[in-house]
């Protein structure tokens, strides 16, 4: 009996050493084909622009093709799920947006993934939020904003991309951390939300500075504040919220990407280095200045780490604010 013991712990060892050599050959040897980053949005936004800039640097580095596939819809659980059941081989990845698991558990209770399907590869970029005024708003920095806003309760129009978008959220955190009242109004998406803020008909929105930034230079409405931690180069002129008193009020969507659980650690490993080599080279960091994004580079343990904090932060900040998509 002893020997027959003896026998299957050999017999374990090495079914365990051949599973670990085939994974160290796949792993020298991926890619070998071409890869597939899934972008949860249609062709032609924010995040298929900068999904397609990474892949272009990818390929080179890989000396294989990575291939952008839009699968857009449900506020990203499509992309989603059908990353979360694909092979776990490292050759089909998912171009998350903070949307895809800090919000969407809370807002869309009949999703069909969740964070465990999925192992943290990547951060790639951040997208700086700006609160902005129409030209003509009777306040010209967020003294006077808060105080018209404290003296005229709901009655400052916000627009949003919708209800419970991500620009939703952060007008919610404006409101919060400077102990005012929003009545929000719900577009169908950033474009009409932007051009009724041009126009005047609303009073405020929460603005990704791709669109902030040239707004506010070209005198087309004034930014108060930006949402970010430190000012950024494109507004140098506009000041924190934290600089002005306000630390609550910090926010940010962002990009990264995700493998499905279960993908091997060496090529979890292989990707997390090629995209952050990519993330911090110059050439990235002017084309995403260029387009109003910050390069934000984490390991994988920090980007698992951030999505689990955001994820509990917003979850308090629907409920608390009773937050429903209809």
């Amino acid at each position: 009996m002893p020997t027959l013991s003896f026998s299957r712990v050999l017999g374990g060892m090495a079914v365990a050493l051949l599973a670990f050599a085939d994974t160290q050959a796949h792993a020298q040897a991926y890619p070998d084909h071409n890869i597939t980053l899934v972008v949860p949005f249609p062709p032609g936004g924010t995040t298929d622009i900068v999904g397609r800039i990474l892949v272009e640097q990818l390929s080179a580095d890989f000396g294989k093709q990575v291939l952008i596939e839009n699968r857009g819809g449900a506020s990203t659980s499509l992309g989603a799920q059908m990353v979360a059941g694909a092979d776990k081989d490292g050759y089909t990845l998912l171009f998350a947006s903070a949307t895809t698991f800090t919000t969407n558990p809370h807002l869309l209770p009949s999703i069909k993934y969740k964070l465990e399907d999925f192992a943290p590869v990547a951060m790639v970029v951040k997208v700086p939020f700006a609160f902005v005024v129409r030209k003509d708003f009777p306040a010209a920095d967020i003294t006077a904003f808060r105080a018209y806003a404290l003296a005229n309760p709901g009655k400052v129009n916000n627009a949003t991309n919708g209800p419970g978008s991500t620009v939703h959220l952060m007008g919610e955190i404006v409101a919060r951390g400077l102990g005012v009242k929003f009545q929000h109004v719900h577009y169908r998406g950033a474009a009409p939300a932007m051009n009724d803020m041009l126009g005047g008909i609303v009073d405020s929105n929460v603005e990704a500075l791709t669109n902030s930034a040239p707004n506010h230079k070209a005198g087309m409405y004034r930014a108060l504040a930006v949402l970010s931690e430190q000012r950024l180069p494109q507004m140098p002129d506009v000041p924190t919220f934290k600089e002005l008193g306000y630390p609550s009020i910090v926010g940010e969507t962002w990009f990264a990407v995700f493998a499905p659980a279960g993908t091997p650690q060496p090529v979890l490993d292989k990707l997390s280095s090629s995209i952050t080599r990519v993330v911090n080279t110059p050439d990235f960091a002017k084309r995403m200045e260029a387009i109003g994004n910050v390069p934000w580079a984490m390991t994988p343990a920090e980007l698992g780490a951030h999505v689990v904090s955001e994820r509990e932060r917003l979850g308090k900040l629907i409920r608390d604010a009773n937050i429903i998509v209809e």
